[in-house]
């Protein structure tokens, strides 16, 4: 008998008449169906792909409708084939400048969706998926206000009614000078510092009233300075007390974790004997299995040099394209936080400005 050959895009099935995307392998399995609406079956795909540590790279998609939006989802998952019966031509424009193949049917000029009048030829894959993941209700973010915040150390009050309010999955770098009060504003979040006065609201509740793990993960500039010896995996799984997940689910959970960071071939080393960016992979790791939807940063770029800031920067990215958190960093790397592209407030007087 001859040989079964793998399945092309040419050789895709066509959708069922309630179907709106399949999801094979290259060898014609069929991994995934869905008959969603709008930009959902996409996102169904990233939660497989996500829960199974697998990139688009090696699969075929196989979608009804495309736009800007699904192509710009398509293309971050990695896929380099896919199939789509009715496309527009921003769509198809986007897949040809990341080179992906896209065998299509008809070709309209626009997609009659107000999700594609929100994207603009300036905004690149990262800025449109974290708008539509927002539209969609997936950004795991949690909304953040501070109100008339007051805080101190030593009899001396270095926050003076500091306000902030961030939406969920915002991203924010706080700047200031030496002194100002910049890591004493992140302690104060994390209740290391108490608030002299003042309330913090995380998604409706004050910090003390979240019940199991932690909402906030934080990764500070040094190095854990252990006194005895820690394993890479022992610091992830702290980001699990107070959870109820049987031993299995823990033990995936941290795995996933680990290797979404790359860090996992760490697991078994001592932190102590750890660079300092392979420590930050840690503590991004442990925010992960955590699951934190505020993550606070404190400085963490300046024991690194220049190819650990890029390698922090890539795995930062990709830890916020998978989770989109809500982000606080702490920062006065200007040449570094250009490349971030986030809003930047000053913190100055006790106040941000």
């Amino acid at each position: 008998m001859p040989e079964k050959q793998d399945i092309t895009l040419e050789t895709l099935p066509a959708l069922g008449e309630d179907e709106s995307l399949h999801l094979y392998n290259r060898k014609g399995e069929l991994l995934l169906r869905s008959s969603g609406k709008w930009l959902h079956p996409l996102f169904e795909v990233e939660t497989f792909l996500k829960s199974r540590n697998l990139s688009g790279k090696d699969l075929l998609l196989h979608d009804k409708i495309a736009g800007r939006a699904a192509a710009a989802l398509i293309t971050r998952m990695g896929f380099r084939s896919c199939s789509i019966d009715l496309i527009s031509r921003p769509a198809l424009d986007l897949f040809r400048k990341h080179n992906v193949r896209c065998r299509h049917g008809n070709l309209v000029d626009k997609i009659a969706c107000r999700t594609e009048n929100l994207i603009n030829g300036e905004m690149n894959l990262q800025s449109i998926y974290l708008m539509i993941r927002k539209r969609a209700g997936y950004s795991m973010g949690a909304a953040l206000t501070i109100r008339n915040l007051r805080s101190g150390y030593n009899g001396k009050e270095i926050l003076r009614g500091l306000n902030l309010e961030l939406s969920g999955g915002d991203h924010l770098v706080v700047t200031g000078d030496n002194g100002t009060g910049k890591s004493t504003f992140l302690k104060t979040l994390i209740g290391v510092q108490p608030l002299s006065s003042g309330e913090i609201i995380l998604d409706g509740r004050t910090p003390a009233e979240t019940e199991g793990p932690s909402l906030i993960g934080y990764v500070n500039q040094g190095r854990p300075g252990s006194s005895f010896p820690t394993t890479a995996q022992e610091i992830v799984s702290l980001g699990l007390i107070g959870s109820r997940l049987g031993r299995d689910e823990q033990k995936n959970r941290i795995e996933i974790a680990m290797k979404r960071t790359g860090c996992f071939h760490l697991r078994h080393r001592d932190v102590n004997t750890l660079s300092g960016g392979e420590n930050q992979r840690v503590a991004l790791a442990r925010c992960l299995c955590q699951q934190a939807r505020l993550i606070l940063l404190d400085e963490p770029t300046s024991f690194l040099d220049r190819d650990s800031k890029e390698d922090f920067l890539e795995i930062l990215n990709q830890v916020i394209d998978s989770t989109s958190p809500t982000v606080i960093m702490v920062s006065h790397d200007h040449q570094w936080l250009e490349k971030l592209g986030w809003e930047t407030r000053e913190l100055k007087d006790g106040i941000l400005c």
